[in-house]
């Protein structure tokens, strides 16, 4: 059964797309995502799962930049997902929840966006030269049990995972 995509995750996309965001996407069987992140590592993601008796849930998550001292993601209503899409920062009187789980059970470092993971890859490779002249880790992947977890590795990629968009801007 082909269930199609929700209206909301393809204005969404369209939102981000027309307000300079870098998009990405993700469909599966009953699930779907759009992602957007900026420069800084603000990001953005609208996550979409279906079931027969609810059809498309979805939620709304958002985490700004750097500079802006966000270090986690946090649940908004699709209100101040839009406002935060076109200007970069949350209305005043937006309530965000902070997402205070995480069903990572990896025993690596996560990082909670690509941008971050991509940052602390750098940083790890510059270390590494530095001190023993020698590059181990070489990529960063999402982690498969939390879509907001991103891990580092040595390891080289085997698998061409769904995931399809554009890289992080650092």
């Amino acid at each position: 059964m082909n269930v199609p995509l929700p209206t909301a995750l393809e204005s969404l996309g369209d939102q981000m797309s027309q307000h300079g965001w870098n998009t990405a996407w993700m469909r599966k069987h009953g699930e779907a995502r759009v992602e957007g992140s900026r420069k800084g590592g603000a990001a953005v993601m609208v996550t979409a799962r279906y079931t027969l008796e609810k059809g498309w849930a979805t939620r709304f998550y958002v985490i700004g930049s750097v500079d802006d001292g966000w270090t986690d993601w946090a649940r908004v209503r699709r209100s101040d997902l839009l406002h935060f899409i076109a200007t970069n920062r949350l209305p005043v009187e937006a309530k965000p929840r902070k997402v205070p789980h995480s069903k990572c059970r990896c025993r690596k470092k996560a990082m909670p966006t690509q941008w971050h993971a991509l940052r602390h890859l750098a940083r790890i490779q510059l270390q590494r030269l530095a001190t023993r002249g020698a590059v181990e880790e070489q990529r960063v992947y999402r982690c498969r049990h939390d879509a907001r977890r991103w891990h580092v590795t040595s390891m080289e990629d085997r698998s061409s995972g769904p995931w399809r968009g554009a890289a992080a801007d650092l």
